[in-house]
């Protein structure tokens, strides 16, 4: 008992004494986070309730990460990147999305840039067809345009980045001695949606349809005319071909339906080579990748929620039903050399650090009745108020 005793205050003195010795030391998950902050440039003020918030959400994606990279037979790999201390609220903003927290989903519909064909006038429903599609093609990935990422900032521009992205990128393959950028800023700030399709227009959310149609119908001005701030801001007067709004304005039917929308005598899209564009049959699986071979990148519509957290690899965290929520663009597709997986090469706007280089690969289903399933909130990403209430989506 008096050993027992006696050893019990040794220990209590040891501790003390060491107490007195040895500096304290950070939490390693406080020690993170604020190597986190420095790289990031964060200025959360130790102790503050923004300090704590930021921190469990921090360490709450650092675990997510940690379990999703345990998995056995993981396509793709989780970690820490400038997203993971960012609210879920602020991540729906990332995507254009007001809504409540929705699910993931590959490649839904998508509208493409077209040129004339030779001499012919045909357009992209009619070229290629009969070729077979070359199993895996990446050609526009060597393009400038496919490497300068877009950073959309707080924005819900995604659809405007996405539009004046594939602009660029149609130009360097049709036109390359007459390079040319195309202002993200002017569609945010200028593009009306009065059918509220995708959101409510600007940094709220909008579609492709509604960007091409501007370009097309009044000119576009280049990025350094109006430089890109990351708020709806007001429409310049100065801004590409002016015309009145309201004018040219898309129906509901143009802005839901399949078809060409060819560039009529005059329209100012055509001084920079756009002869018109087309809305693409959703869920079209051969149609997309023929579109992105014969033509161009393609700016298609996907369901985005589970991106965050992605650094490399091949995405496979798509659910049947899911919620269409983000506009990027479609630069090519392949075949993962060592695993043999099938996947979509895609060019997001969240910034060159994010992701491969500011690129997401994604589980690509050969066909087109391959993992499906239904979107019940169509309006937040490619549906119009007034619209159906569900819509079938496909991709992964």
């Amino acid at each position: 008992m008096v050993a027992g005793h006696l050893l019990l205050v040794a220990t209590v003195g040891f501790l003390h004494e060491a107490h007195a010795v040895v500096p304290h030391r950070e939490e390693p998950e406080h020690s993170a986070f604020h190597t986190f902050m420095r790289q990031h440039g964060r200025q959360y003020a130790p102790g503050s309730d923004e300090y704590h918030q930021r921190l469990a959400l921090f360490s709450r994606r650092a675990a997510e990460a940690e379990a999703h990279n345990a998995r056995p037979g993981k396509l793709w790999t989780a970690g820490i990147n400038r997203l993971s201390d960012r609210t879920d609220g602020e991540l729906a903003q990332l995507r254009g999305w007001r809504g409540a927290a929705a699910t993931a989903r590959g490649a839904g519909r998508a509208s493409g840039f077209l040129q004339p064909s030779g001499n012919t006038g045909s357009f992209l429903n009619q070229r290629g067809r009969g070729r077979p599609l070359p199993e895996q093609f990446m050609n526009w990935t060597t393009l400038q345009a496919a490497k300068d990422i877009f950073d959309q900032g707080a924005c819900g521009s995604c659809w405007a980045v996405a539009s004046s992205k594939v602009l660029q990128l149609h130009q360097q393959i049709h036109r390359p001695r007459s390079p040319r950028t195309f202002s993200t800023q002017e569609l945010v700030s200028c593009v009306a949606n009065p059918h509220k399709c995708g959101g409510t227009g600007g940094c709220e959310g909008a579609t492709v349809e509604l960007a091409f149609d501007w370009a097309l119908n009044r000119g576009l001005a280049q990025e350094n005319e109006v430089p890109y701030r990351a708020f709806t801001g007001t429409c310049s007067a100065g801004s590409g071909a002016m015309v009145q709004l309201g004018q040219h304005d898309l129906s509901l039917e143009d802005l839901t339906t399949p078809g060409v929308h060819q560039a009529p005598a005059g329209a100012p899209g055509l001084a920079f080579g756009m002869h018109g564009w087309e809305r693409l049959q959703e869920n079209g699986y051969e149609a997309l990748l023929r579109a992105l071979h014969d033509h161009g990148p393609v700016g298609v519509s996907v369901a985005a929620r589970p991106w965050a957290a992605y650094l490399h690899g091949i995405f496979d965290g798509c659910e049947r039903d899911a919620v269409i929520d983000h506009a990027v663009v479609l630069i090519g597709y392949g075949k993962d050399p060592g695993s043999g997986v099938l996947f979509y090469d895609i060019q997001n706007s969240w910034g060159p650090d994010w992701g491969e280089k500011g690129h997401i690969r994604l589980l690509r289903r050969e066909g087109d009745g391959e993992w499906c399933g239904t979107d019940r909130q169509p309006e937040v990403g490619t549906g119009c108020e007034g619209g159906p209430k569900e819509v079938k989506v496909c991709g992964m």
